[in-house]
């Protein structure tokens, strides 16, 4: 079954109105569902968010918390503001017991300091331990808390654990997230002491854990200056925060909830692949898929059957259109059927019946009306021709010049029998050249010395086949319209080209003369396009009758083209298929 054939495209054509609605309908209904996916998708992981953001706000209160435990210890407070008082070994006593209270109320703490800043006493619980007293200075995040009036917590980024004081060696390497919390008089927040409170990391990665679908999905817990607190995932940390976002990838939506504490904000985020929210609508898509797939097969198979028996008339009216094509005009079936298949049959037959008797007409009438223009359009360059050749002959005659008479009139004469057979419309390039050179020999005799042609033909191409006369006409109006009787030979030219361009035969014919006006140039074209006359009017044959001969010939494979050069007078082109005599006949 032909790619081209009337039952493929019917059959394609039913299984298109098949697929297309489903690929029309799978395309939007995936886009909705995807579209709606995300957005529930995006509404959970934000409802989500904020229930973790919240619960992460709630921790880090709790913790912060904790330091003020000491305001109700009064005999720590006082150490804390007057000093270590009579006994410092009652004071070192009295500040581990607390610690120690301290560290073991809570167990997701690594570790504790309080830096006393009045003496920057130091003392750290690790390890179910408390170092005795030391003297320490307040580290870089710590005087940074101290320099912050408006801030009495300070949480420092994620770092390795550091013990504060020698409790022996590190057991386990882990990393931490401490909280500084500054113990200021009550009566006029003068700074007494900093408590640090060393926090593991994990739980912070795990409050986030509670908080991914997928290990895709990245998460983090970051505060003011890019100070990261917990990272979960592969994904990269954005520069700025916005509530929701597109990374710069295009593959990533981003959502990011925010608390203040203490005059500081602190933000929680996650980062979802564009793939995870849009997964169910591509399940879904894909079911639509599979069921407009097996509709296609089974809308195939139908297809194919009807297409099979509507088509079988329309390939016996194909046949017999591809025999009329080769020129065989009989019908080769009877009948189709009594369907619209069967009237199309009858009516067909009928047709060609009546196209074989016009074209018997139309054919035979065609070749008298191409023949008898040719020969009209030949036959009018004879009478004025012939005018001016018997004159040059007779006064020749006069004057007793036997031998020149006798020349002309053999120039004539082939001239003449060149011309006495209008039927033959196409000659060899040869024959019409010899044609011209006739022709200017007379008119030689006629303006002896008074002017100068050129005709310059290949000889590889002197069995080219031409159209009949169509370089004499040329020479002729150069005669009777550029050329100057009291001008030299210099300003009297005619020239002939003829050249190949590619499968193309061109023949260019220059006259002198002077160069036409504006308005005359517009005025011979129109005559030429419109065909109201010729270019000299009634005179000569002129440019239309070898125009109308190329188009008779060679319809639009013809050009025939005017031009007028810089140096003045006229010019002619023609292009027209080359042709030898056997490809002619």
């Amino acid at each position: 079954m032909s790619v081209n054939s009337i039952r493929t495209k019917l059959t394609g054509m039913i299984a298109l109105t098949i697929i297309v609605p489903v690929i029309i309908a799978t395309i939007i209904s995936f886009w909705y569902v995807e579209d709606r996916e995300r957005e529930r998708g995006l509404e959970m992981t934000e409802w989500s968010l904020e229930r973790g953001t919240r619960q992460m706000e709630r921790y880090i209160s709790d913790l912060s918390r904790l330091p003020t435990s000491l305001y109700a210890d009064r005999d720590v407070l006082d150490i804390l503001e007057y000093g270590p008082g009579l006994s410092l070994r009652e004071t070192e006593i009295e500040v581990r017991r607390a610690l120690l209270a301290m560290y073991l109320s809570r167990e997701d703490v690594a570790q504790i300091q309080l830096l006393m800043l009045e003496d920057m006493d130091s003392f750290a619980a690790y390890k179910m331990k408390v170092s005795p007293r030391s003297k320490k200075e307040p580290s870089a995040v710590q005087r940074q808390l101290l320099n912050n009036p408006k801030s009495r917590v300070l949480l420092e980024a994620s770092h390795p654990l550091i013990p504060y004081h020698d409790f022996g060696p590190i057991m386990t390497q882990e990393d931490v997230v401490t909280l500084h919390f500054r113990l200021d008089k009550i009566e006029t927040d003068e700074p007494l002491a900093i408590l640090s409170l060393d926090i593991p990391e994990n739980l912070f990665i795990g409050q986030l854990a509670s908080l991914q679908n997928s290990p895709e999905e990245s998460l983090w817990f970051v505060g003011e200056d890019n100070r990261v607190f917990a990272h979960l995932g592969d994904g990269e940390i954005p520069s700025s925060f916005q509530p929701r976002s597109l990374s710069t990838d295009g593959n990533h939506h981003q959502i990011t909830k925010t608390f203040e504490f203490d005059h500081q904000q602190f933000y929680v985020g996650k980062s979802i692949p564009d793939q995870l929210l849009t997964e169910p609508a591509s399940r879904t898509s894909f079911i639509i898929l599979l069921v407009g797939i097996i509709s296609l097969i089974l809308a195939l198979i139908g297809a194919t059957y009807a297409s099979m028996k509507l088509t079988t008339p329309i390939k016996t009216l194909t046949s017999n259109i591809w025999r009329i094509e080769q020129g065989d005009m009989t019908v080769s079936f009877d009948s189709l059927g009594n369907d619209e298949f069967g009237v199309l049959g009858r009516q067909f037959k009928r047709m060609i019946e009546r196209i074989d008797d016009l074209i018997q007409r139309e054919y035979k009438l065609a070749l008298e009306n191409r023949t008898n223009e040719l020969r009209a359009l030949q036959a009018q360059t004879n009478p004025h021709f012939l005018f001016n050749a018997l004159q040059s002959i007779g006064t020749l005659a006069l004057k007793g010049d036997g031998k020149t008479v006798y020349r002309l009139i053999t120039q004539l004469s082939s001239m003449m029998r060149y011309t006495m057979h209008p039927e033959e419309s196409m000659v060899t390039l040869k024959r019409e050249i010899e044609h011209l050179n006739s022709y200017i020999r007379l008119q030689d005799v006629r303006f002896p010395n008074q002017f100068q042609v050129s005709v310059s033909v290949p000889e590889d191409l002197h069995e080219l086949i031409v159209p009949k006369m169509i370089l004499q006409p040329l020479a002729e109006n150069f005669f009777k319209h550029g050329f100057e009787r009291d001008g030299s030979a210099l300003a009297n030219r005619f020239d002939v080209m003829v050249w190949m361009e590619g499968a193309t035969l061109v023949i260019r014919c220059e006259n002198s003369g002077r160069s036409l006006t504006t308005e005359e140039w517009e005025r011979v074209m129109s005559r030429i396009e419109q065909g109201d006359s010729t270019f000299y009017d009634t005179e000569g044959t002129g440019l239309r009758n070898i125009r109308d001969r190329l188009m008779l010939n060679y319809n639009r494979e013809a050009e025939f083209m005017l031009a007028t050069p810089e140096t003045g007078g006229f010019r002619i082109m023609m292009r027209f298929p080359a042709t030898d005599e056997g490809v002619a006949s």
